[in-house]
């Protein structure tokens, strides 16, 4: 198990140690380059506690005598680098140690790495930093004295193309000896470590940090990950694990040197080696001789793994070391639905397959951390993981605006690079997600940092909001979800987000005290109201998808009335109506633009329809005039959001009943969409949300959770029970149509009444 110190014992200012690398050159057109590194020294006694700190550009493993410690540093923007701190004190003995590391420098972006811009620092070809006092004033840092190797052929293939943004990893065996990791390892053969400084035009450098352009230098704010050894069993030609795995592979292997393994990671059994989209992932061993195991750098999601091997090579086994965000607290939910627990359970497991460093969209296709995706992850985390500092990073991390106030589609990688696109309702999804902040978290210095980019992001759309209050014609990619939805014009869900963020704005600026900020989004969010109403059919007694041209569209989603409703642009009074239009089965359809002339029928294994994003909007095969087109998984936390907000929060587990047609897909891990995509995408998880907080009824009452909201809803449920984090602990929960049984830690609020911490039984009128 890793050990984390309690605190950062090193502080702000000048790092003693020194940015290192090899003196070695890389090959001709080598991007990706890899460098071993040691240090030998001896103590006399081990302290209680021996701190750490470490970085690499771009990655490191970190071993103290052949003990895996720590791998990072996490994914960010270079211009606001993070370091780890660890505590060696358990790894280290009295007499010879050693201090081993991997550092890998990417060289070209990846979906989960960014480079530096800069051309004047020597500290944008690779670099490893590590610092540790040893016994409270004797200190030990990178500097020449350590050795370093530049690995041969520890490189990649060409990035594959499409969304994965990644080419396959190469390790060569024969560049680094079995036992490198031992302290008596001979590395005499081992090149000096070379010094290298961060100089910014204008100024000399320096190889001790802070320097340009990794700066400002701060620790880590998420916990590590504790990996997990799993034994993959073979299945004939194949290894199958029965279920999305996400980790480091570790092989076990046999043949003469220079022979070539190849290794093929698959989402669906019985593929090619392929993701979802067609493209490979994987990596390629050149053995040395002999026996070796060996573990990859990256990390790689699977369900089945094939293998390509010349004669006379043996794989003695094959494994993963999952390596996942680690829950805490052991939260809870169960009811007398059985499906339901199921539900629960997927959604908890498909969210931490989708959780490392930050939030990603998966692990076995794209691992980016998109800001939009995020918020159902964070919320799931919220209410069933005690260790809230992933959610809470994960809005920092992604509050990376531009110039114009508008955030990347996916932050810290290759698409923050690139540029390539803005998603404007990703954007507002993330506002949601600050305001989650607010309501759990509570720390007003931390929404005091957020809320100028939250402003930021609303007044980029400035410039759209039309003379009738609407936001029309906006540019970027305006995806909503993979349903039918037309978003030409003025978009009802755009607008309906964008009047949520307006109110969350508000609402987080007057708690700050801000009446000028919180007066400038409400009256903002009222020439919205007053223009929504163009948006109102009075003849189907619907909202339409969009207007162009001041003609109201002939098509309705629900994802428009739900917007209208958590957007509070619809009147209170039509609310019941919206609920109709939301939960009446018979007109519901299933459209998407991928399937252009028929019904995207569930688990049909489409993919999600990028197609469509190049050619248009094909016309709507379905009667617009009758029926309603269904939301997607992800967009369904909206859809659960207006019916809890329309007072109807005993519709949730029969809403979260739908589910059960992905469990056909996967009974593991939750689908992309209804009729496709991958098997492993954490913003399908709304339903482990839900049941906790909805059926449970388990939220702040108060920002900061110092105050609890406690009202169950059971539905057609007989009773239900549970323990939900609150940050000060847990709140377990049972309820039946009788009686509310509650243990917490902290006050809570059930109907007109204030409880005080402790044990209460609580009558239910009948």
């Amino acid at each position: 198990m890793l050990t984390e110190p309690p605190f950062d014992p090193f502080g702000p200012g000048r790092w003693q140690a020194q940015w290192i690398w090899s003196a070695a050159e890389p090959a001709a057109g080598q991007f990706r380059r890899t460098v071993a590194f040691r240090r030998r020294f001896a103590l006399d006694a081990v302290g209680s506690s021996v701190p750490a700190r470490v970085c690499a550009d771009s990655r490191y493993a970190l071993w103290v005598n052949g003990q895996e410690v720590a791998r990072g540093p996490v994914r960010i923007n270079p211009r606001r680098r993070r370091y780890d701190v660890v505590e060696l004190a358990p790894y280290l003995s009295v007499g010879e140690n050693c201090i081993s590391a991997l550092a890998c420098f990417y060289g070209r972006p990846t979906a989960w790495w960014m480079p530096a811009a800069t051309l004047t620092s020597e500290v944008r070809a690779g670099g490893f930093l590590f610092e540790t006092r040893l016994d409270g004033a004797t200190t030990l840092v990178s500097d020449e004295r350590w050795r370093a190797e530049l690995l041969a052929g520890w490189s990649d293939g060409p990035p594959v193309g499409g969304v994965v943004g990644r080419g396959p990893e190469l390790i060569d065996l024969r560049s680094l000896p079995a036992g490198w990791l031992e302290t008596a390892f001979d590395d005499s053969g081992w090149g000096e470590a070379r010094v290298i400084s961060g100089a910014g035009m204008g100024e000399p450098g320096n190889p001790h940090p802070p320097n340009y352009p990794h700066g400002p230098y701060q620790p880590r704010s998420v916990g590590f990950s504790r990996p997990q050894r799993i034994e993959i069993p073979e299945a004939g030609d194949s290894y199958q694990s029965g279920r999305v795995l996400a980790g480091t592979m570790v092989v076990d292997l046999e043949g003469p040197a220079g022979a070539e393994v190849v290794v093929s990671c698959t989402e669906f059994v019985g593929g090619d080696g392929a993701s979802s989209h067609g493209e490979a992932l994987g990596f390629t061993v050149t053995l040395s001789g002999g026996r070796r195991r060996v573990e990859t750098f990256d990390v790689y999601g699977m369900q089945e793994i094939k293998v390509a091997a010349p004669p006379g090579v043996t794989v003695h086994s094959m494994a993963v070391n999952e390596r996942l965000y680690p829950l805490s607290g052991h939260a809870s939910f169960a009811c007398s639905d059985p499906r339901l627990e199921q539900i629960w359970q997927v959604g908890r497991r498909t969210v931490s397959l989708c959780s490392f460093d930050a939030y990603l969209d998966c692990p076995t296709r794209e691992q980016r951390a998109w800001t939009g995706d995020s918020v159902v992850h964070q919320m799931v985390d919220f209410a069933t993981n005690g260790d809230w500092r992933l959610a809470r990073w994960h809005p920092v991390l992604a509050a990376e605006p531009g110039p114009d106030g508008m955030l990347p589609m996916a932050v810290a990688g290759d698409a923050e690079v690139s540029d390539i696109a803005v998603i404007p309702d990703w954007a507002l999804h993330w506002v949601h997600s600050v305001g989650n902040l607010w309501r759990y978290g509570g720390d007003e210095e931390e929404i005091r940092r957020l809320l100028p980019v939250v402003e930021g992001v609303l007044r980029w759309f400035d410039p759209y909001m039309a003379p009738n209050g609407l936001l029309t014609d906006v540019v970027g990619w305006v995806i909503i979800d993979w349903a039918s939805v037309y978003t030409e014009g003025a978009c009802a869900a755009l607008n309906g987000l964008f009047g949520r963020a307006l109110l969350e704005f508000a609402a987080m600026a007057e708690w700050q005290g801000d009446a000028g900020r919180a007066g400038w989004a409400r009256a903002q969010h009222q020439r919205v109201v007053d223009g929504f109403e163009a948006l109102w059919d009075p003849e189907r007694g619907r909202y339409a998808d969009n207007m162009v041209a001041g003609r109201r569209g002939l098509t309705a989603s629900q994802h428009g009335q739900a917007t209208a409703i958590v957007g509070q642009l619809a009147p209170a009074a039509r609310w019941p109506r919206l609920i109709e239009v939301l939960t009446d089965e018979a007109p519901l359809v299933h459209a998407a633009f991928n399937v252009p002339d028929g019904e995207a029928t569930p688990n049909m294994g489409a993919p999600p329809g990028g197609a469509y994003l190049r050619q248009g909007h094909p016309d709507p095969w379905w009667d617009v005039a009758t029926q309603v087109v269904r939301a997607q998984p992800f967009f369904r936390y909206v859809v659960h959001d207006a019916v809890r907000q329309a007072g109807r929060a005993d519709l949730i587990p029969s809403l979260c009943l739908d589910w059960t047609v992905a469990l056909e897909r996967c009974p593991t891990s939750w689908t992309e969409t209804w009729f496709g995509g991958t098997v492993s995408h954490g913003w399908s998880s709304t339903p482990t949300r839900d049941l906790t907080v909805s059926v449970l009824g388990v939220e702040p009452a108060e920002p900061g959770f110092a105050v609890a909201r406690i009202e169950p809803e059971l539905g057609p449920l007989s009773w239900a029970a549970g323990r939900v984090p609150c940050g000060h602990g847990f709140i377990e929960v049972r309820v039946d149509p009788e009686k509310l049984e509650v243990t917490s830690p902290i006050p809570f609020r059930h109907g007109d009444r204030l409880y005080p911490q402790g044990t209460h039984t609580i009558g239910r009128p009948a």
